[in-house]
């Protein structure tokens, strides 16, 4: 990639505000009144949208850059960083992380939302069968 050093701090930087604080504050709002605990609200951010959503978005994100004229190689080697770490800090935080959320999950409360059943869904297709009659 001409011009853009992919090793440059801001890059790497970002990728990991990207697994981070772009990820999970987003993931934490979503979750407002839930009634989940907020250990469950941060792993649900941290184990969040990962991988082919990651691809996905960046694609577009590919996309839209080139259909403004702007230069791709910096979103790409970000893009790349934030997909790399990904790999390397979810797959080692992944054992530790469900182990440590077991141990909690066993010590809590019936009562709590976590462990209570939720409504079983309906197939996609009755959901929109159902929108469609209203």
């Amino acid at each position: 990639m001409d011009g853009v050093n992919v090793f440059d701090w801001r890059t790497i930087f970002y990728a990991i505000l990207s697994l981070t604080v772009v990820r999970m504050i987003p993931v934490a709002i979503g979750m407002i009144g839930t009634k989940l605990r907020p250990d469950t609200i941060a792993l649900m951010g941290w184990f969040g949208p990962r991988g082919l959503a990651s691809v996905v978005f960046g694609v577009l994100a590919v996309i839209s850059f080139e259909d403004l004229n702007q230069p791709i190689e910096p979103l790409v080697a970000i893009i790349g960083w934030t997909v790399i770490l990904s790999v390397i800090a979810h797959g080692l935080s992944a054992q530790p992380l469900v182990s440590w959320y077991s141990r909690r999950i066993e010590a809590t409360e019936a009562a709590d939302k976590e462990l209570q059943d939720g409504p079983e869904m309906r197939p996609r297709r009755q959901m929109l069968a159902g929108r469609a009659a209203e």
